[in-house]
């Protein structure tokens, strides 16, 4: 009968063992090195390991043109009586108490001639709601350059960080540009201005 070398096989196997073994103590040792390595490097900046990544989104530009007019032109003009005089719009608007509002640099003053030249009307707008309580708010400060048309308003509007929040809280930078908007010259006085109210989305 042949006898099998149980020696050489088992030292084989042992052989076989320690290489798998070495392997394991291998990948063992490296992950020990990259955990203590990683500690070390929050150890060094604590503050580091607190701060995570924040990606906020930027503020969509928005073209005013479609309603800047009727936002922050229409509620400071009285359109009741000939010649348009100016209103405070801010109580209607719901301003907060930081807004302003100045026409050729001079505060504005309810009562007063709204002038037939050109004319700037500069606002610095918080937390005003010109649609209402449950449209869009307007925060920030613009020019507004606004000059009388024979239908009505035009205006060369010129922001500084205005921003339109949106009911579902986005917000908007209100971009440079122009704007106008049309009176009906077949109302009574002439003057009846048409207020689209549209909210900026």
């Amino acid at each position: 009968m042949d006898s099998v070398n149980t020696f050489d096989k088992a030292s084989g196997d042992v052989a076989g063992e320690f290489a798998a073994h070495g392997r394991v103590v291998q990948l063992v040792g490296l992950g020990f090195a990259a955990a203590v390595g990683l500690a070390m490097y929050l150890t060094a900046d604590p503050a580091r390991s607190s701060r995570l990544p924040v990606t906020a989104a930027a503020p969509a530009a928005m073209d005013s043109s479609r309603f800047i007019l009727n936002a922050l032109l229409v509620p400071a003009l009285d359109n009741d009586v000939v010649p348009l005089r100016w209103v405070d719009p801010r109580p209607a608007s719901l301003c907060g108490p930081h807004t302003t509002l100045r026409v050729n640099g001079e505060p504005l003053l309810a009562g007063a001639l709204v002038p037939n030249t050109p004319f700037e009307l500069e606002w610095q707008a918080n937390g005003c709601h010109p649609f209402g309580a449950g449209g869009p708010r307007f925060d920030g400060a613009v020019k507004l350059t606004v000059f009388r048309e024979d239908w009505g308003f035009s205006a060369v509007v010129e922001p500084s960080d205005l921003r339109v929040t949106s009911v579902e809280n986005v917000v908007s930078l209100i971009q440079p540009g122009a704007a106008s908007l049309h009176t009906d010259a077949e109302a009574d006085n002439g003057v009846k201005l048409i207020a689209l109210r549209e909210t900026a989305h």
